[in-house]
């Protein structure tokens, strides 16, 4: 077995980035209003430029979810830490998914990337769990 390179490890890193579709998020406001309209959830994944466990939550997870969202039932978007729309949350860590309603957050946020055994089950339960406040 051979080590790679640190440019190597950098690049597929930017190469999974990049395969990731993930629409940014534009006006917070109104990506809420459409949660309340069509009583979807909105999951928000919080980055940072270069978080390696951003981009492999990106691509294990969300990138799957947001292609799908209409049958999954849910809205999926980016953002970066630190916007004015999201000081109210407080995010400390990237990566850190959140679930939205109307009226706040509506489901325990995931935050960080721990382990990829058990990180779509409470992925899958706080969706689950933020659909049903919206019903």
């Amino acid at each position: 077995m051979s080590k790679q390179s640190q440019p190597q490890q950098q690049q597929q890193s930017q190469t999974r980035a990049a395969q990731t579709s993930i629409p940014k998020l534009d006006v917070l406001e109104k990506q809420l209003e459409r949660t309340a309209k069509q009583k979807r959830p909105l999951v928000l994944l919080v980055t940072m430029p270069g978080c390696a466990w951003c981009d492999l939550v990106k691509q294990d997870y969300l990138q799957h979810l947001a292609r799908d969202q209409d049958k999954e039932g849910v809205f999926v978007f980016e953002t970066i830490q630190g916007g004015v729309e999201l000081q109210r949350y407080r995010i400390t860590m990237v990566p850190t998914v959140l679930f939205l309603g109307p009226q706040g957050e509506i489901a325990e946020r995931l935050i960080g990337y721990g382990s990829r055994d058990f990180y779509g089950a409470y992925l899958n339960e706080r969706i689950a769990n933020a659909k049903k406040k919206l019903i």
